[in-house]
């Protein structure tokens, strides 16, 4: 059975592309990477000069997982002699650049393959720093930007979108025009961790990049979103956490996925881990190669305009008087209670199948059914 998969013509061993970041700053973290596993790995955004870091630089609470973390902290210099000491094995080294101006983003293209990058990734639209802010929404810009860099290489070039980005029509006619062979979405959103209500400020110093697990939806909408309206090649990203995930975006349509915050949170044999649970997956399934599920999903997605109302309402499976009351909690028709044996009962003719208390329920004991 193969997990191979192509990408902007690139041939990868598998589908999980470690996604740029301080996981991939330099020679030694890009090897453990590729060690891993990875089928790709992006390195630390490279600009023209080297960026300070900032302390501290990463906040985390309950899974969320915010960072002030922008450029690599590596002069372009430096990279080259990184880049040399890696052994890439079988996988593929994508760069990651930004520059100042279209001119300045041509050079660090052409620059980074001749040091030998199989492709090239372009963030337009970071979360955090002011750094070329002007043209995060200005399709015509960013056509100069992309352009600019296509045309200096003959490497395959992707560019990464925020949300916004990737939902603007305009903005995605830009690129396609460029000839940039794939988009990689979600880039990080843009969040503050919380406010000290007693301190009265901030718990950041700066916006930051917020990521992790809770953007997976946006990210998973966004990638199906593209599927459906382009015809670019999609490398999704966004809360990516286990093989289970990587396949939710391979059955909407994307052709290879990264991973980015597991890494800091689990340490690089999370890898292994999604690869080698993504292959147990498909021979189980009796899957030989990833096409057999990619876009699988797509078909049961439908405008919501054309969605048929059809009466439905909620019926518990058995009884059940346990004292949670989280079906009670959650309905707000009041068509949840409890009878004289403290059993729950739900009032067929109140319930409006909406759908939430199916959802909350800990024993799994609700259903739909037809009216």
């Amino acid at each position: 059975m193969a997990t191979s998969i192509r990408l902007m013509g690139l041939q990868l061993k598998n589908p999980v592309i470690v996604a740029a970041g301080p996981w991939a700053r330099d020679g030694a973290s890009l090897q453990r990477c590729i060690d891993a596993g990875a089928g790709a790995v992006i390195t630390e955004t490279v600009t023209m000069e080297a960026n300070a870091n900032i302390y501290p630089r990463l906040y985390y609470d309950k899974n969320r997982l915010f960072n002030t973390k922008l450029y690599s902290n590596l002069h372009l210099e430096e990279w080259e002699e990184e880049i040399r000491s890696v052994d890439r094995k079988d996988a593929k080294l994508i760069v990651s650049i930004w520059g100042s101006s279209a001119s300045e983003l041509a050079y660090l293209a052409a620059k980074v393959e001749r040091m030998g990058a199989d492709a090239i990734e372009i963030s337009i639209s970071a979360p955090i720093g002011t750094r070329n802010q002007s043209i995060n929404n200005h399709p015509v810009q960013i056509y100069e930007y992309i352009k600019a860099a296509v045309d200096a290489v003959r490497i395959p070039v992707m560019v990464k979108l925020s949300y916004e980005a990737a939902i603007s029509p305009d903005i995605l006619t830009s690129i396609a025009e460029t000839g940039a062979r794939a988009v990689s979405a979600i880039d990080a959103l843009k969040g503050i961790s919380g406010v000290d209500i007693e301190e009265q400020r901030a718990q950041m110093p700066a916006y930051g990049g917020y990521t992790g697990t809770n953007i997976r939806p946006a990210a998973l909408a966004t990638t199906a979103s593209l599927k459906q309206q382009t015809s670019f090649e999609i490398c999704s990203v966004g809360g990516i956490s286990t093989y289970h995930h990587v396949l939710e975006f391979l059955m909407l349509g994307a052709q290879a996925v990264q991973i980015a915050s597991v890494i800091h949170l689990h340490g690089y044999e999370v890898i292994s881990t999604i690869i080698s649970d993504l292959t147990a997956w498909l021979l189980s399934h009796g899957h030989r190669d990833v096409s057999a599920i990619s876009g699988v999903a797509l078909s049961t997605l439908q405008p919501f305009e054309d969605i048929k109302p059809i009466p439905m309402h909620a019926r518990l499976t058995r009884d059940c008087g346990e004292p949670c009351e989280i079906c009670h909690q959650s309905c707000i028709y009041g068509a949840v209670d409890r009878d004289e044996r403290g059993l729950i009962r739900i009032s067929p003719d109140r319930c409006t199948g909406c759908g939430l208390c199916i959802d909350r329920c800990p024993l799994n004991l609700i259903r739909l059914v037809w009216d």
